[in-house]
């Protein structure tokens, strides 16, 4: 299939945003992948499951990213970095979900606002800091 002109440029406009999103997809069906493997084949109690889940889509999604979003090679202190923005991204996930409490919100609208706001904040996040050019 071949693609017009204009929907090329577009998608090489926003190649690197659409290669995160991708990779998050991805990262999501590790993680719950690891997670029920876990649980369901080698009976490891669910909270351990989930933290293991965690750090491998983690893991895999800042190789991921690292070499086909943001075309950096990967080091130890951009792990760091990934991380770093990761768990913030955690704790918005957690702000969102207490403040739908807080409001007497169906638990749903916490989530939903999280799926809004925390992929495009990260990527902002990754873009700005993790992946960040140096200045010459």
């Amino acid at each position: 299939m071949k693609l017009s002109p204009g929907l090329r440029a577009l998608a090489a406009r926003h190649r690197a945003p659409l290669v995160f999103a991708t990779i998050g997809v991805a990262n999501t069906a590790l993680h719950t992948a690891t997670l029920v493997a876990l649980v369901e084949l080698l009976a490891t109690p669910p909270v351990a499951a989930q933290a293991a889940g965690f750090l491998v889509a983690n893991l895999a999604s800042f190789l991921g990213n690292a070499r086909y979003a943001f075309r950096r090679r990967p080091t130890l202190a951009g792990y760091g970095k990934f991380l770093l923005v990761s768990l913030t991204s955690l704790a918005l996930t957690l702000a969102l979900a207490a403040l739908a409490q807080a409001r007497h919100w169906h638990y749903l609208v916490g989530l939903l606002l999280a799926v809004l706001l925390g992929p495009p904040l990260s990527y902002l996040l990754h873009r700005c800091y993790t992946f960040r050019l140096p200045v010459p």
